[in-house]
């Protein structure tokens, strides 16, 4: 704490009384006002008590603001504790509107504990003492003045933001890890001290890997966040849903109390702010494209489970057939594991319960999955065009191999849905409101007809341009294809063709 700021000595407080002491209340607002600053109000305040015989037994630093009805202000109320419990008759402030900004009601209410306590509230930029006769009027003009410039304050800075929403530009605040917004720019650019590792944690996430395991290896090499704190699983998925790590402007939403009033709370989206044709906003350069960003939020939400309003993480299946695979006996799920002689499959609910519960059955994971996998590559090279299942491997397969193009479908069908509804709105107006004329319909309702034919053949380029000559090439190359797929990849395409697989009972 500055020596400004700081508490009198003890032996400056001997033989004083209630009365011959005093309590300043400073209040710091960290965007216009420097320390610096600061200091010399703590100093002109000194003196003003000096030159009234007055000893300053304590200093109260706020660094919160005056104005929000949610926040709460320590220092004050520690202030104000003090003055009704006794131990000083006098509270110092340099400015009306550094104590309040709340308005008559806030400083009225103040003003009452000042009298019953035959204490005074000092004000040393307007020379007001609350203990004099006719100051309590100006202390209520003075509180309502400050209300009023605090009202046209967020009425500015909400308009700016709004504005700077509209014209695609970043609208303030804090960036996700690895990027930043030159001030006054509205861009989001690659931060050069920190774009290196946060695209090492991106390409460790897109090769499935867990955010606790690439948080514990930034921790072994000693990889701090932006506030010098440790990695955790949690800072890492909250960078990662974040649409301004892939250059994208972020959406929000605020939050009200139970009686409608807005809070000084936003809630971050994962989605990302769209166009007026529901396309997302872009705003600079990310650490990650937004296809790789869709990739990397579905490899984590395998990896967790719904649980009433909450989610838990659960571990990821080691082997191809884990989860998918079912008991021929108790017709659950069977899980993977290994053993002395290589990797197999057994029943879970044996193994959780024991024979009563199932008798259960055993199978050796390397022979199954070879011939599941060469079940699957036939299945996939008897396909023809316009197969429901061939469509669903192609879309997956867009999200391995064209991430890209799997984020401009998404974003289109978006664009298509928002059409849709736009235009079902009008014919709500029209028809059964009667809120527009019959000109003004057939105008609006026409420009949404033709951006939906527009989208819908748009929509259509993309899946005549998928890539499919994998699928209708020799046996090799689909091979070549599926080995080089992780294991993750193998799963999420068998899961085209296939929700569960029953193995029957063996004979001997």
């Amino acid at each position: 704490m500055a020596e400004e700021f700081r508490d009198a000595y003890p032996d400056e407080l001997v033989g004083k009384g209630p009365g011959d002491l005093v309590d300043l209340y400073l209040r710091r607002s960290k965007k216009r006002e420097t320390l610096e600053t600061l200091k010399q109000h703590a100093r002109d305040l000194r003196r003003e008590m000096a030159r009234q015989n007055l000893t300053v037994r304590k200093v109260w630093l706020e660094q919160r603001s005056a104005s929000k009805q949610h926040v709460r202000r320590e220092k004050l109320e520690g202030a104000m504790a003090a003055v009704i419990a006794g131990e000083v008759k006098t509270l110092a402030v340099w400015k009306t509107d550094r104590f309040d900004r709340r308005g008559m009601a806030a400083i009225g209410a103040a003003l009452d504990e000042f009298d019953r306590r035959k204490a005074r509230l000092y004000v040393l930029q307007e020379n007001l003492d609350s203990s004099q006769q006719g100051t309590r009027i100006v202390f209520a003009i003075l509180a309502e003045r400050a209300r009023e410039e605090i009202k046209d304050l967020t009425l500015r800075v909400t308009t700016g933001k709004a504005a700077a929403r509209t014209a695609g530009r970043w609208s303030g605040g804090r960036t996700p890890y690895g990027v930043c917004s030159p001030r006054g720019s509205g861009i989001l650019e690659r931060h050069p001290g920190e774009y290196l590792h946060a695209r090492r944690i991106a390409d460790e996430l897109l090769k499935g890997r867990s955010a606790m395991s690439v948080a514990h290896e930034l921790e072994r090499d000693g990889i701090r966040t932006r506030d010098g704190a440790r990695w955790t699983s949690r800072a890492i998925v909250r960078m990662v849903k974040s649409p301004a790590w892939a250059g994208l402007l972020p959406s929000k939403e605020r939050k009200y109390d139970a009686d409608g009033q807005p809070l000084d709370v936003w809630i971050p989206s994962v989605e990302p702010e769209r166009d007026s044709r529901g396309r997302p906003v872009k705003i600079g350069e990310g650490v990650v494209s937004p296809g790789e960003r869709l990739r990397i939020l579905a490899s984590i939400e395998e990896r967790v489970t719904k649980v009433g309003g909450g989610s838990t993480g659960k571990r990821p299946h080691t082997t191809f057939l884990g989860g998918i695979l079912r008991c021929p006996r108790c017709h659950h799920t069977m899980t993977g594991s290994g053993g002395e002689r290589g990797r197999i499959y057994r029943c879970r609910i044996r193994g959780t319960y024991g024979n009563d519960a199932c008798p259960g059955v055993v199978v050796r994971a390397e022979r199954l999955d070879a011939a599941v996998e060469a079940m699957w590559l036939s299945h996939v090279s008897a396909l023809e065009h316009g197969d429901p299942g061939l469509d669903a491997i192609v879309r997956r397969w867009s999200i391995l191999h064209d991430p890209e193009r799997d984020a401009q479908r998404i974003e289109l069908m978006a664009s298509l849905d928002a059409a849709r509804a736009r235009r079902e709105l009008l014919q709500h107006d029209y028809y059964i409101e009667g809120r527009l004329s019959a000109e003004r319909f057939r105008e609006l309702s026409d420009a949404q007809t033709e951006l939906i034919e527009t989208l819908e053949k748009e929509a259509a380029r993309l899946a005549m341009e998928a890539d499919l000559t994998v699928f209708f090439a020799d046996g090799e190359a689909l091979t070549e294809a599926w080995e080089e797929s992780t294991l993750q990849d193998r799963r999420m395409l068998l899961g085209c063709v296939l929700k569960s697989l029953t193995i029957t009972v063996p004979k001997h």
